[in-house]
């Protein structure tokens, strides 16, 4: 694919108040109030606004003049398909929905696409809600409440009402009708949108089930796609029942496809001869039938095979009967002679090579090993990469595959990995998974991964690991946001408290980190402190100067010399504690890290902090890019 780079060397920024709030100002610090100039250096990682990659896209939207629109679902965009070449089409990449115009507007996992008459294109976002683009770029909210409604709407999803307050319980697939309106597949519901607003319900209920007749008792189980022939009848893919129901205009529920023929519905389209094209996700298969179910075709391919897809993913016909698919990578196009070809980029949520060339998907947190190499927790690419000293990145252990799979560094599986240290020995430990389901995998020289700890074969009851360290002795020290409690775990995987909860409370503790002597620094974030525990056990608390408060600080590191960077304030200001308690706002909190107004759980840990040779360095998942501080 020709594909449009616009990547330079490294890319070094001063804070000089760039209006673009990507860059900070100067701050003023210390109670002399003398300016410090702090650099920002873009490590590793691109810009992904100028930098084109797929990453698992739900479905492709025909428009005039050969131009595709793309649901680029986990980058949470809008692309475009113009002279054979991916572009930005709306969105500016922020996982959060907020009007406005093409590239100032933001789609929350943008999924369904369908089109007007008028050129307004209609887009599902957060499985709840509708989004609509004009014809001038602008981009607001069309439809669907993302909450079920008490007062201000229905409940079940299944009574009349405005489109502003209608439920959609799981949106998976919009159609659009000759005369506008709008069918909505959500969860065992088909809804449709008139075009002066009312939502009604047109076939099954809130409850699953398998059940065929008219359209007020019919039964689904999680519809994954419909699709609308000529007359206005509707092709149901009710996937979890493994069939193809029809929906016909006399309001009549019939099968068309039964139980047997295909593993995986997941989506389902009408071609020009007003035959059915059925995507089976699981076995990566096209089926396709004639007007009265009669199979006709199946096809597959290894490029099929091989790429993997979205949850929701849709197909397209276009008016040459060419099948469009997008997968993880790719937009891939099969014509009536089944040539298939694509358009993309294999693997470009995490390309290796050079360190501003590179792509991440939420790195998390890193550590360096004696050399200055830096592993990098991939979280949404599930892999552990490693820049080199030399500033070239390789995947270091991982298939990208989410699982709990043990072995060789190609072989092994992780799921969302989001905490990592390192021994005296060069192995490196991972918390990887969530709550309780947490694990710690260890990974040899060699890139070869094991469970060392897993909570099902142990005495560990936590119940939400937060951040490890590994001490001069290689014990683990993991902080637990829920239990409020630090675990230490030998190298032989004994398990106990650190220290006695009931001599000392914590509330939430998070992020952690370890001096030359052993001493452990806590940030214990809802009591808004740092803790310090020596060595010896003997505990005091560490409180800036100069008239800065913590406001919930999460992740702490400490460098060679004995100062200390902590992240507070939504996770994304960075706080300075000298070795003599001198005090200073680092780095302001409207400078990295997107979405640094919510306050879910996900978004803890946005910005993660380690250091080599006394220079700090920035995990900044939410812009996929390790960043370097001096």
């Amino acid at each position: 694919m020709d594909k449009i780079k616009k990547i330079g060397a490294l890319l070094v920024f001063i804070i000089t108040g760039c209006s673009s709030g990507k860059i900070a100002v100067k701050d003023e610090i210390n109670k002399n109030n003398t300016k410090k100039e702090t650099k920002i250096i873009v490590f590793s990682g691109v810009i992904t606004q100028n930098d084109i990659f797929l990453n698992y896209p739900s479905s492709v939207l025909k428009l005039d003049n050969d131009i595709q629109l793309i649901a680029d679902t986990r980058n949470n965009r809008i692309r475009q398909v113009k002279d054979n070449q991916i572009l930005n089409f709306a969105g500016n990449g922020q996982d959060e929905n907020i009007d406005g115009k093409y590239q100032l507007a933001s789609f929350q996992n943008p999924e369904s696409m369908a089109i007007d008459s008028k050129k307004n294109v209609y887009v599902s976002v957060n499985y709840h809600q509708i989004r609509k683009i004009d014809p001038l770029g602008n981009v607001s909210m069309f439809a669907g409440k993302k909450y079920r409604g008490t007062i201000d709407g229905p409940a079940d999803g299944e009574i009349e009402s405005a489109k502003e307050t209608a439920y959609f319980p799981l949106i998976s697939s919009l159609k659009m009708d000759k005369k506008d309106v709008i069918y909505v597949a959500a969860g065992h519901l088909i809804r449709k949108i008139t075009t002066d607003g009312l939502v009604t319900t047109i076939a099954g209920h809130n409850k699953s089930g398998d059940k065929i007749g008219d359209t007020e008792n019919a039964l689904f189980h999680q519809i994954s796609d419909i699709a609308l022939n000529d007359e206005g009848d509707i092709f149901v893919a009710d996937q979890v029942n493994r069939k193809i129901k029809l929906v016909k205009k006399e309001h009549i529920v019939s099968e068309f496809i039964p139980k047997g023929v295909i593993d995986w519905p997941a989506s389902i389209a009408i071609n020009s001869k007003q035959e059915v094209i059925v995507f089976d996700s699981a076995k990566k298969k096209l089926y396709k039938f004639d007007t009265k179910g009669k199979l006709l075709n199946v096809f597959s391919n290894e490029k099929l095979y091989n790429e993997n897809f979205a949850h929701h993913v849709k197909i397209t016909i276009d008016e040459k009967d060419n099948i469009i698919i997008p997968s993880q990578n790719y937009i891939i196009t099969i014509t009536p002679n089944n040539e298939v070809t694509q358009i993309g980029e294999k693997d470009g949520t995490h390309r290796n090579g050079n360190a501003n060339n590179v792509t991440y998907q939420m790195p998390c947190d890193g550590v360096f090993d004696k050399e200055g190499n830096l592993f990098v927790a991939d979280k949404g690419n599930n892999l552990i990469r490693k820049i080199s000293k030399n500033g070239v990145v390789s995947t270091y252990t991982g298939s990208g595959l989410y699982g709990t799979k043990d072995g060789k560094n190609t072989d092994c599986e992780f799921q969302y990995p989001n905490a990592i240290t390192a021994d005296s020995n060069g192995r490196l430990f991972v918390l990887d998974g969530d709550w309780k389901s947490t694990k710690i995998r260890v990974v040899d020289l060699e890139g070869n991964t094991n469970t060392f700890l897993d909570n099902k074969r142990s005495t560990i009851n936590w119940e939400r690991p937060a951040d490890i360290v590994c001490d001069s002795n290689n014990n683990l020290l993991i902080s637990d946001s829920v239990k409020n409690t630090i675990y230490i775990i030998t190298p032989t995987g004994n398990v106990s408290n650190y220290f006695d909860v009931k001599d000392f409370k914590l509330n939430s503790p998070h992020g952690l980190a370890l001096d030359k002597k052993d001493n452990l620094f806590i940030c214990d974030s809802y009591n808004n402190r740092i803790v310090k525990i020596s060595k010896d056990k003997s505990v005091s608390l560490i409180t800036p100067n100069n008239g800065i408060f913590f406001n919930e600080p999460e992740n702490i590191v400490v460098d060679d010399s004995g100062n200390m960077y902590v992240t507070d304030e939504n996770r994304t200001r960075i706080i300075k504690i000298s070795n003599s308690n001198e005090s200073e706002i680092y780095l302001k909190g409207d400078i990295l890290g997107k979405n640094k107004d919510r306050n879910l759980s996900e978004y803890y840990n946005t910005l993660k902090l380690e250091q080599f040779n006394n220079e700090i360095y920035v995990f900044d998942k939410y812009d996929n890019q390790v960043i370097k501080l001096n």
